[in-house]
């Protein structure tokens, strides 16, 4: 592997003065090479002599076609070099600049050492900001050197093949044909992102590539980009728009498709009656995901008077419908909290619901002080979608892992400094919450549950918040549930003892939770479980508040 202290000396000036040299070169070498080209043969002339001299053209012909073609991909993959090294060093610039302002280290061999006294930091620097800092800053170096080691061995590789005359057309009759197809040749290859790489790794990686690279493969990858935690809410939100697109169109078709197959069914014969039902179910099931889908793109494309941007982070029709749209720029707003939906949660008719509940939440949160604010609607799981499959913990279970490492995303691609972070469950959503928390842990300072019918502990003081002392979790928890919200009455005991048989776990508003809770509003019944986001309502007030970083 290359030393930090070599790829730091690295001198682009140099690699662009020769990749200069080389274009001048090749193109009086292609000038020269296609008019010598056409010196043999001579009109007149045979013999032994004649024969001689064609076979010495002929030599000197398929020398020149390699020197030209090797010339070509030379040049390019130098003219690459240089670019992707602008992108490494920025790299290794803006992990020192880190290290100098959180007070660390970073050796030659890239392992980052502390330079605080005993560790300990000053107060104005929050311990668990500093430690996502300092993973952040040796997967920085770490992808930084591996970047450099894959531009020096691909730069050698290209090198010794031209050396070696491995390129080439073998058509001794022109130059300028070698010199064009040594430049399609690809010359470097982008680096891969490391194998089952964390959010913290992809962002370095991310962040390692030059803006030409990184356009090539925004260009080329959306769909794989657009998935990835870690790469910035703008070049996901730019990636997903492709993917949507692409997903949209393919929707219709297939919608189109079951509709023309109902037409030429017979909806009286009995015969034909079964397969017509089945494919009108598929049908509407389609006709709901691009319902959704025209939501979502509503919201993206038409934002009303001073509504924030909003960005696509996640899209996939598949089963039920996966989407996350963020209200805001995640990475950049000094409070941010991530929504998680319930029951009937995907990409259906209630998609707007779910972003006009984010909305919300950000005039809320500006309304209680908020200098900026991104609240961010996650459906990026498969949701129940009936109350009796909400009734199993299985949902929750396989939603776990994707909300940790989305979250896990959103601190590496955050900009350096403090950022509150809130999460927020509604309904079976706080069951998905409540177990993240308590299996996995979860990057954040508050957690809200709202509606909720169980969050998989018996007490506030068995989830898990990073940085947050394991006494003090109950203080960083608020529950609230509607007087005539029927959910909740409905999926818990309010009994300590009968709390336990619950496959959700109990009632967190209860006394004995030891969390947190405030007031919501009683409404209609029929409506209640969706009314914590009216306009004026307590319980949107208290969301607010916390999201803006203070208390309901």
């Amino acid at each position: 592997m290359v030393a930090l202290s070599d790829v730091k000396r690295w001198n682009t000036g140099q690699l662009d003065e020769i990749f200069r040299t080389v274009q001048q070169r090749l193109q009086i070498l292609t000038h020269s090479g296609d008019d010598f080209g056409k010196v043999m043969p001579v009109e007149g002339w045979a013999g032994p002599s004649a024969d001689t001299a064609g076979s010495a053209h002929h030599s000197l012909m398929s020398r020149i076609d390699k020197m030209a073609a090797g010339a070509s991909v030379v040049a390019k993959a130098i003219g690459q070099a240089a670019d992707a090294i602008t992108g490494v060093q920025h790299a290794i610039t803006n992990a020192e600049a880190l290290a100098g302002k959180y007070g660390y280290r970073i050796a030659q061999d890239g392992t980052v050492t502390d330079t605080f006294p005993a560790g300990q930091a000053p107060p104005d620097i929050h311990p668990e900001d500093r430690a996502r800092i300092r993973t952040q800053i040796a997967d920085s170096i770490t992808q930084a050197l591996r970047t450099a080691d894959d531009i020096d061995a691909d730069l050698a590789s290209v090198l010794k093949r031209a050396q070696e005359g491995d390129f080439g057309t073998g058509d001794e009759t022109t130059v300028t044909a070698a010199a064009a197809d040594g430049a399609r040749d690809p010359g470097l290859t982008l680096p891969e992102p490391p194998p089952n790489a964390t959010p913290s790794q992809t962002a370095a990686w991310w962040n390692s590539l030059s803006p030409a690279g990184q356009a090539i493969l925004l260009h080329d990858r959306p769909g794989a980009l657009g998935a990835m935690d870690g790469i910035p809410a703008d070049v996901r939100d730019k990636a997903n728009r492709t993917v949507f697109t692409q997903q949209y169109d393919d929707l219709k078709h297939q919608r189109d498709d079951l509709q023309h197959r109902m037409d030429n069914l017979n909806q009286s014969d009995p015969t034909e009656q079964t397969e017509y039902f089945d494919l009108e179910r598929q049908r509407d099931s389609l006709n709901g995901k691009l319902t959704g889908m025209d939501q979502i793109n509503d919201r993206l494309a038409n934002p009303l008077p001073g509504q924030p941007h909003a960005y696509l982070l996640g899209i996939n029709p598949q089963k039920s419908g996966q989407a996350i749209i963020a209200i805001g720029n995640p990475d950049t707003a000094a409070n941010v909290a991530t929504y998680v939906p319930g029951t009937t949660a995907g990409i259906n008719d209630g998609m707007a619901t779910d972003i006009n509940r984010s909305d919300a939440m950000v005039q809320a949160a500006q309304r209680s002080g908020s200098p900026s604010t991104s609240v961010i609607t996650w459906a990026g799981y498969d949701a129940p979608q009936t109350l009796v499959d909400a009734a199993s913990t299985s949902y929750a279970d396989h939603a776990e892992s994707s909300l940790r490492r989305f979250q896990d995303g959103l601190g590496a691609t955050h900009q350096p400094g403090e950022v509150n972070t809130t999460i927020i469950g509604h309904s079976y959503g706080t069951t998905v919450v409540g177990q993240t928390a308590r299996d996995l842990g979860l990057p954040a300072d508050n957690m809200v549950m709202v509606a909720s019918p169980g969050v998989g502990v018996q007490h506030a003081g068995d989830l898990h918040l990073d940085g947050v002392p394991a006494d003090q979790v109950g203080q960083h928890i608020y529950s609230t549930k509607a007087p005539t919200d029927p959910i909740p009455a409905l999926t818990n005991f309010d009994n300590p003892a009968a709390d336990k048989i619950d496959p959700l776990g109990p009632d967190p508003t209860t006394a004995w939770f030891g969390g947190q809770t405030f007031q919501s509003n009683s409404t209609n019944p029929l409506s209640s479980h969706g009314d914590y986001w009216l306009p004026r309502s307590d319980s949107l007030r208290s969301m607010g508040n916390v999201i803006a970083g203070g208390r309901p």
